[in-house]
């Protein structure tokens, strides 16, 4: 229209472009590709953080021994920012961890993808029939269509350039352009795949702040990685997450046409934090669905207990930087679950897994305070007791707040010893035998305690333990997904015991230590402790405990070393969306 204006009337045109020009600057909306400005000054670290850390290092040491200046200080800064993102919306901190991520590296290369619909409906149905009256009930929502009016479900592969270029008479290597190089068609079909859960309490994060990673651990375990960004909580709670981590492996092992399928054995899922609970819930959904499972998972600082109930939620205040009484931000519009799809049918209250505490306000944004006990919330209720799932790498630092759990979940998974609450899920009608019986099989795990290190310390500062770590997980893809069927059982044979455990150093040795981890349960106190509270039945007790012995750390304790006895009490956290009222 504009040039046929010009062509009429150029005088006339000039004038009306430059009206146009004016009312579009003024209305016009940039795309939001950077953060905002508002959120800059939140991403610098006040200078006192700064200046009474150092003090604090030198006159009274670190509050972990081995813990360097650099070190400590990152800690402290990443907590004071936690502390004080309470001032901000949810959305806020929402766009700062999605907005920008991290650089393709120069030598990866990396096709991003959206994954289909259909694949969504798939893992609806599948994950649907996990769920009874009641725990639909215990949910809340109507989760099946959320996913009508949410994003496209996005992905990312990567691969380093050097296996491309390594990789001879490949269907999947196109050396038909004019300069030859050779370029890939990712996923490349017969090579091993890390499936990668981000971190991120499951409200914050993306794939993007992890490309650094994947690419260490793509080019040490010689494989390709593929990532997604699932959907948030708290506008898209449990179990959307799950549904939707569920579709991409879906999407993996029957893909549409004209995509080469991966093959399940040669799957590693793997995640931190939250993302390590997602994984441990995705196996679970695998395992009971009946469906294909990987051939092995690796968990960094898991996530698994969302009711916080063990001893180091407290004891290890001092040495993490996770807050104290958890994430709480402004209410804002996230925060209002009146927005979720209401249930189209309502049954009568449910009480498997549900807490009586209707009074007090949601403790998580992931789950209503009635779900947390639910297996896919909180694997370490697995009604399995974490038995049929292929094998496990879990590494924690002894001085996270998550340690207790993962050495819980090892502990449980592998059989030696078992939860009060193990039983056969009575829910489904399945009268093949072998089948049950091969649920029930111990999984094989190894436990990884690192010296010092507080949640998730693989992706903090390139140190000694980080990098010993990363290239345990490449050692560890590349072992689970090479032995063929002959290999595996010589290797049964050879191990004696499903349970591994090892702790390695600040500097990075490597030392076995299965037996002075079981003498701690020893007698059983310790274990029967554990259980009595999981046990428990009421969250305000958990939270009353917590706050008493929060207040009680900051008043009299000083910073302690996690390998000391402490004897402060012992209750358990919540890392509460919300203050309880």
């Amino acid at each position: 229209i504009q040039h046929r204006l010009f062509r009429t009337d150029r005088a006339s045109h000039r004038l009306s472009l430059q009206k146009s020009q004016v009312v579009n600057n003024a209305k016009k909306k940039e795309p939001q590709t950077n953060i905002p400005p508002k959120l800059w000054g939140h991403l610098i670290p006040p200078m006192p953080v700064v200046t009474s850390t150092i003090y604090r290092h030198y006159a009274k040491g670190p509050p972990a021994k081995s813990w360097s200046l650099t070190f400590d200080l990152a800690v402290a800064i990443l907590s004071d920012f936690l502390k004080r993102s309470s001032n901000k919306t949810v959305e806020d901190l929402q766009q700062l961890s999605t907005i920008k991520g991290a650089p393709v590296p120069s030598d990866m290369k990396r096709r991003k993808v959206f994954i289909p619909n259909d694949y969504r409906v798939r893992a609806s149905n599948h994950l649907g029939c996990l769920f009874n009256a009641e725990d639909e009930e215990l949910i809340g929502w109507d989760w099946k269509s959320d996913k009508k009016g949410a994003n496209e479900l996005k992905g990312e592969w990567m691969i380093s350039k050097k296996t491309i270029n390594n990789i001879k008479n490949n269907d999947d290597i196109d050396v038909s352009d004019s300069s030859g190089a050779k370029k890939a068609v990712l996923p490349l079909k017969n090579k091993r795949t890390i499936f990668y859960l981000h971190g991120g309490a499951y409200y914050l994060g993306s794939y993007s702040l992890y490309r650094s990673l994947l690419a260490r651990l793509a080019k040490l375990s010689d494989s390709q990685t593929f990532a997604i960004n699932y959907r948030l909580a708290p506008q898209h709670p449990f179990p959307v997450a799950v549904e939707d981590a569920l579709a991409a492996y879906l999407y993996m092992v029957d893909p549409p046409e004209g995509i080469e399928p991966i093959d399940p054995k040669s799957i590693v899922i793997a995640g931190d934090s939250a993302g390590g609970g997602l994984t441990f819930s995705l196996l679970l959904t695998l395992r009971d669905a009946g469906l294909p499972l990987p051939g092995g998972a690796m968990t960094l600082s898991p996530w698994i207990d969302l009711t916080h109930s063990f001893d180091s939620i407290i004891n290890n205040i001092s040495t993490d930087f996770l807050p104290p009484m958890g994430f709480k931000h402004v209410l804002s519009d996230a925060q209002d679950y009146t927005l979720l799809p209401p249930l189209t049918k309502r049954t009568s209250q449910a009480s498997m897994g549900s807490f009586p505490d209707d009074d007090l306000d949601r403790f998580q944004f992931y789950a209503a305070n009635r779900t947390l006990k639910l297996p896919l919330v909180s694997p370490v209720f697995d009604k399995k007791s974490l038995h049929g799932l292929p094998k496990l790498l879990i590494q924690t630092g002894t001085a996270e707040r998550l340690h207790d759990e993962s050495v819980y979940a090892a502990l449980l998974a592998s059989n030696t010893f078992s939860s009060s609450s193990s039983t056969t899920d009575t829910r489904k009608n399945n009268n093949d035998n072998e089948k049950n019986q091969q649920l029930q099989q111990p999984t094989d795990v190894i436990l990884e305690m690192y010296v010092d290190q507080p949640h998730v310390f693989q992706i903090l500062l390139p140190t000694r333990p980080s990098t010993c770590a990363i290239k345990r997980l490449a050692n560890f893809v590349r072992d689970v997904t090479t032995v063929n069927d002959n290999d595996k059982e010589k290797l049964n044979k050879e191990e004696q015991s499903v349970l591994k455990v090892q702790t390695i150093s600040p500097r990075g040795k490597v030392t076995e230590t299965k037996q002075e981890l079981l003498k701690e349960f020893k007698d059983g106190s310790k274990w029967a402790d554990w259980q009595n509270r999981l046990a428990r039945k009421t969250l305000r007790e958990r939270l009353e405990e917590v706050e008493a012995a929060v207040v009680k750390i900051k008043n009299e304790d000083p910073p302690h070393d996690p390998h000391q006895p402490h004897h402060s009490p012992q209750p358990s956290i919540s890392l509460s969306s919300k203050a309880p009222s």
